[in-house]
């Protein structure tokens, strides 16, 4: 096996990787470049990254980065915290074309949605102009599959395995884990020199060979939200390949190539683009969005948004492509608060639900159940609140804008300390909220006590109006509307 020297990664926990002189004395060593960490899930960031790539471009070494993941199986999670760590590498200074890691070491998942997930990061960082690499450990092997990996994104394995915890200067060959015909770096210790910071040997020179790629072509699915029954996508795409093709669409299919929609649209104006790909032509004019009915065909599949340059006014003729996809399947909710109240001794509940699969289901219920008898005992029809902050957080997933609820359910001391649950509906069904339908269950609650004026208890009273009048002996009458 070739060593093309030695690679240090370091994150957080390491900050006297900020100065030179840390580098300049591993490079004595026979490191020849460093890895950082950026970023990690879906918002934190290592506040000393820019920092740490600035001192190692400084001693002469190759530069890389890398991502910690937390989306496990979850595709649409994994372009977030993709974008996150592209945001992160072209905000703190690593090079268009150095390698930026995907590092997955959650033992939690399935191999097929697992391995789904990581090719989606993978492209991802592949069409920001970075070099996208595979981390594990050797353990955890049978959570991907990263041959599949491979053959669909170029990226190779860093893989990790410690023969020993102790201190070492150099890897044990004859523990070299050949799990795959991949593998560009081996990760062999935690304790180099003895210094407890992970070492690496570079086989291939995927961290310390890699030089700054041309790049002629990329694209980005910047995002998608919904507007009522509309599906906007949004990014950028522009191609060396491009000239002679002055039609541009935006195309959505399935997996099997069956198409749902298509759009002519015209290119908007994207600055930033040229300024991160200088080498594409026409990169400054590259950005496109585009509208859709959300049709019940699409409800719960896979998108493939295919953003494409033609020169035949109808979309087809010669075409270039650049594609992602959307998943459709996600609902999300929360109960923002039940209590009950006093003056009519209802249970309060109120909060919101937002699902892709609600689609046609127009009427929305609220249904109690009892967890225990595993029965319900009421359920209540509601009218849709408007929730503009649920939208705000949550515009990828269809009806979240009025997705909000407020409902009372009858209540007495028979249902106090009963495990009980909310169920949220959305039905096509106007009187009984049954036929097609798509639920949501909330965390069970004990019922809450009977609210009683004790003079000890705090309680919370809903009401339009109030007012108070303390008597001499320090009683207050209080009056509501």
């Amino acid at each position: 096996m070739t060593n093309h020297g030695y690679i240090l990664d370091v994150s957080y926990f390491q900050p006297q990787a900020c100065y030179y002189n840390f580098w300049s004395k591993w490079k004595v060593r026979g490191v020849t470049g460093g890895i950082v960490k950026l970023s990690e899930g879906t918002g934190w960031t290592n506040p000393y990254a820019t920092a740490q790539i600035a001192a190692i471009k400084h001693e002469g070494l190759a530069v890389s980065g890398y991502h910690f993941s937390r989306f496990r199986g979850n595709s649409y999670q994994a372009v977030s915290e993709a974008n996150l760590a592209i945001s992160c590498a072209r905000r703190m200074g690593l090079p268009q074309g150095a390698p930026l890691v995907l590092d997955y070491e959650e033992r939690l998942g399935y191999r097929g949605t697992n391995t789904q997930a990581a090719i989606s990061f993978c492209k991802c960082v592949k069409a920001a102009g970075y070099v996208p690499v595979f981390y594990s450990y050797s353990g955890m092997a049978s959570l991907w599959d990263c041959d599949a990996i491979f053959n669909a994104t170029g990226a190779v394995v860093w893989i990790a395995e410690y023969p020993t915890m102790a201190g070492v200067t150099a890897p044990y060959m004859n523990w070299f884990p050949g799990i795959s015909n991949h593998i560009g770096a081996w990760q062999f210790t935690d304790n180099f020199y003895g210094e407890h910071i992970d070492g690496s040997i570079d086989l291939t020179g995927v961290f310390s060979g890699m030089t700054q790629q041309k790049i002629t072509q990329g694209g980005h699915l910047d995002g998608y939200h919904f507007e009522n029954d509309k599906l906007v996508v949004s990014g950028w795409f522009a191609s060396d390949k491009a000239q002679g093709k002055p039609f541009s669409y935006v195309i959505l299919t399935d997996d099997s190539g069956h198409e749902y929609a298509r759009a002519a649209v015209n290119l908007a104006d994207r600055p930033d683009v040229p300024k991160a790909f200088p080498d594409i032509p026409n990169a400054g004019k590259s950005g496109f969005n585009a509208s859709f009915t959300y049709t019940n065909d699409m409800v719960g599949k896979k998108l493939h948004v295919i953003f494409r340059y033609t020169d035949d006014k109808a979309g087809n003729g010669n075409f270039v492509d650049y594609t992602e996809f959307i998943e459709l399947n996600k609902s999300a909710a929360y109960l923002d608060s039940k209590s009950v109240t006093v003056d009519t001794n209802d249970l309060f509940v109120s909060g919101w639900f937002a699902s892709d699969l609600s689609l046609g289901n127009t009427y929305h219920y609220l249904i109690l159940y009892d967890v225990a008898n595993k029965q319900e005992l009421q359920r209540i029809k509601i009218d849709a609140v408007d929730r503009p902050d649920v939208a705000k957080q949550n515009g990828s997933i269809y009806g979240a804008g009025q997705s909000g609820f407020t409902g009372k359910f009858k209540y007495d001391g028979n249902l106090v300390g009963r495990k009980l649950q909310v169920i949220s509906r959305y039905s096509d069904d106007p009187k009984y909220g049954e036929g097609k339908r798509v639920d949501y269950w909330f965390e069970p609650f004990n019922g809450p006590a009977m609210p009683l004026l004790d003079g000890n208890s705090s309680i919370t009273i809903r009401c339009h109006d109030f007012s108070a009048k303390r008597f001499d002996d320090d009683t207050i009458e209080v009056t509501m509307k």
